[in-house]
């Protein structure tokens, strides 16, 4: 009907274009995901055998995550496809030097995880190891898989788990603001294409939310 329009009228990039970004990010940082694997791989399993984690160490290395997603991914990448994508990455370098901060002031502190944990620590081995392979489950190649600290769906749901095995303060709060929002743009995006991987990126974002609520109530 003339006049009409539909949501996907306002994406001015196709799903091919937008996945090719991931191939490219992942060539030009080869072979530093191979290594983020193998750490993230390292923390959950630290981490499920009751590890306390250092938030002086754990907090800058994860906001280093998202200052170098924000700006190498978003900003330079994405920015290529969609004019708000550098907008964006402001939300994503407030967070990563927000955690910065909060770690080598000592205020983003985590405790020592018990059997209760173990769905929060569910939450971030999915983000770490299970998330590059929704690439090849959607008959892509493994070129455009998402790594956490590459890509920024992964690191922000990374986040949200981290952040629910955290102890309670008055920032834990603010700390989910932006993974959340991210996942929830990114979630919407997706399912303007018309990819099925939208259901993962909104499946994570309500579990690191509940487990946010649950962790800090």
């Amino acid at each position: 009907m003339a006049g009409s329009w539909a949501l996907e009228d306002f994406l001015l990039f196709s799903p091919r274009a937008y996945w090719r970004l991931f191939a490219l990010e992942n060539e030009a940082v080869w072979p530093v995901q191979p290594l983020l694997l193998a750490a993230g791989a390292l923390l959950v399993l630290l981490l499920s055998r009751g590890w306390r984690p250092s938030g002086r160490w754990l907090g800058p290395a994860l906001g280093a995550a998202w200052l170098w997603a924000g700006w190498q991914f978003v900003a330079l990448r994405y920015g290529t496809l969609n004019w708000a994508a550098p907008t964006l990455a402001w939300g994503l370098y407030a967070q990563g030097a927000l955690l910065v901060t909060l770690g080598l002031s000592g205020r983003l502190v985590f405790e020592r995880q018990v059997r209760a944990a173990r769905a929060r620590i569910g939450l971030l081995a999915a983000a770490f190891l299970a998330w590059p392979l929704l690439a090849p489950l959607d008959g892509r190649s493994w070129r455009e898989a998402e790594v956490f600290g590459v890509a920024p769906d992964p690191t922000a749901a990374a986040t949200l788990a981290l952040i629910a095995l955290a102890a309670r303060s008055r920032w834990t709060a603010l700390l989910c603001v932006v993974p959340a929002l991210w996942l929830a743009v990114s979630g919407v995006t997706l399912f303007t294409m018309g990819v099925w991987q939208g259901w993962a990126v909104l499946g994570a974002l309500a579990a690191g939310l509940a487990a946010c609520a649950a962790r800090h109530r």
